[in-house]
């Protein structure tokens, strides 16, 4: 027995021939009795058409993002601009692939097996694109082959255009702290392995117990990342990732005694893409395995300023802070009402005890006591600044410090639990950094969506920002559910 679908009965459109404007807290004049912003505004814009179902058009957030992508960075133009080795005429466009990993990161679907059977799936053929340009989307063999042919500059840029175009609509000019515009730079190994691994896998040796109680050194594949993330008030945003080459891929040719990649050997090569392409960075904030000369000496040589995290009380310049402080009593002392905390800072100019690095050092000790269990163990910060951070007060170097756990919150934490980055989609290095660069541009735009075109969302970093996140996702997952046409197409 076949069940006709009931009728949904569509609301009247907002009468926009009325003179003046409707401002968002007034109430809609469709006569639904809740505010404008809340009612016609918040759907897509009226089309003249009437239907039976409301979500028709695949009306609702996910609809409306790809609307923002594609209006305000272009989005369907820079997956188009990603090409492979394949000839002009394959079955499956390289467009094709890359818009399915792009909404495959988005959606934070598992796995490419679990990616298999949706890419069947009308809804989200029609989500890659116009039914009248898609017919199939092959298989996910075809999708792991093209990530292996496209370019990783291309699949790169697709990020620095939507950050560049973002910095032209002045997203970033007012700065965070001090107004300065501040970078997070930490390693990160999001893949290991007993059993698969390819040409550029790190190898370690770990120990391993085996089922006969005994203990055995086992050799272990993985992929290391050092990953650089804008960190703001509210955006936190990814601008490189640069992978941690194997011994016989080092640009230097390795060292004598065959060794991999360093993190700090990545980092500084990463640093330094990331300022040419991005000039508006002012400030590198890292953790204590930075505080060298010859780190400090690069931040000097890209016109930048440092905030790092130093922990070795025996290693300079803290050495020679530490002394110079001795017993004395705190320079500044902050009560933080709101955070609960007592904050005692301490500070020291013009440190020259790096033989490595040629310029004045500034050291900055913060000690915070929570208010209400003063006896507890206080937490020490001790920073190292250099370069343009320097004109920071005290309390905002140490706030600027503290922001560096961004990069662990929003992205690594994030990136671990809810969006699949850490699955092995497929094991062959170039195909893996395309990979994550469509993700981190979906995660880019994701941020920008929210913070800047829904506004309201989890604006208040107090609130669980995830959780906003993940429900905005599962909006537009049932928003694929009923999408009856492409969200290309003009609504």
């Amino acid at each position: 027995m076949v069940i006709a679908p009931t009728a949904v009965t569509a609301r009247a459109p907002p009468d926009r021939s009325a003179p003046g404007k409707v401002g968002r807290n007034n109430l809609c004049p469709c006569g639904s009795g809740k505010k404008y912003k809340h009612c016609c505004l918040a759907s897509q814009p009226w089309t003249g058409r009437v239907v039976d179902d409301p979500y028709a058009m695949g009306a609702g957030r996910l609809r409306e993002f790809v609307a923002y992508g594609n209006k305000t960075y272009e989005l369907r133009r820079l997956l188009e601009s990603l090409t492979d080795g394949r000839s002009d005429d394959s079955t499956i466009p390289t467009f094709h692939v890359a818009a399915s990993t792009f909404f495959c990161g988005l959606l934070r679907v598992r796995s490419f097996n679990a990616l298999e059977p949706k890419m069947k799936e009308r809804p989200f053929i029609r989500l890659v694109g116009p039914e009248a340009e898609v017919t199939s989307l092959g298989s996910v063999d075809t999708v792991g082959r093209v990530l292996r042919q496209v370019e990783i500059d291309q699949a790169r840029n697709v990020t620095v255009e939507i950050l560049a175009k973002a910095e032209r609509n002045k997203v970033f000019r007012e700065g965070w702290h001090g107004a300065l515009r501040y970078v997070a730079i930490d390693g990160w190994e999001p893949i290991s392995s007993f059993k698969r691994h390819c040409d550029q896998c790190l190898i370690r040796h770990v120990k391993v117990k085996k089922a006969d109680g005994k203990v055995e050194l086992v050799e272990q594949y993985y992929h290391r990342y050092v990953v650089a993330m804008l960190i703001d008030e509210r955006l936190d945003l990814v601008v490189g990732i640069e992978p941690i080459l194997p011994a016989d891929l080092r640009p230097d040719g390795g060292t004598k005694d065959n060794e991999d990649e360093g993190e700090l050997t990545a980092a500084k090569r990463l640093l330094g893409r990331v300022k040419q392409t991005f000039g508006w960075l002012d400030v590198v904030v890292a953790d204590s395995l930075y505080p060298n000369g010859p780190f400090l000496t690069l931040v000097k040589q890209l016109r930048m300023g440092a905030v790092i995290i130093t922990r070795k009380e025996s290693d300079e310049p803290l050495k020679e802070a530490l002394r110079f402080w001795g017993n004395e009593s705190a320079h500044e002392v902050i009560l933080d009402t709101e955070a609960g905390e007592r904050i005692e800072l301490w500070d020291c100019r013009d440190l020259e005890t790096l033989d490595t690095y040629d310029g004045p050092i500034r050291v900055v000790r913060g000690q915070v006591t929570k208010i209400d269990d003063p006896k507890a163990p206080p937490h020490t910060w001790c920073m190292v600044v250099v370069g343009k951070a320097t004109k920071l007060s005290l309390r905002q170097v140490l706030a600027v410090a503290r922001g560096r756990w961004h990069i662990e919150n929003t992205a690594f934490n994030q990136w671990t639990q809810y969006w699949k980055f850490t699955h092995v989609f497929t094991h062959n290095a170039q195909a893996i950094q395309v990979l994550y660069w469509l993700f981190i541009a979906a995660f880019n735009l994701l941020t920008l969506f929210l913070y800047r075109q829904l506004r309201s969302y989890g604006r208040d970093r107090g609130k669980d920002v995830t959780r906003t996140i993940s429900r905005l996702i599962d909006e537009m997952l049932d928003d694929l559910a009923r999408l009856t046409a492409s969200p290309w197409e003009p609504g």
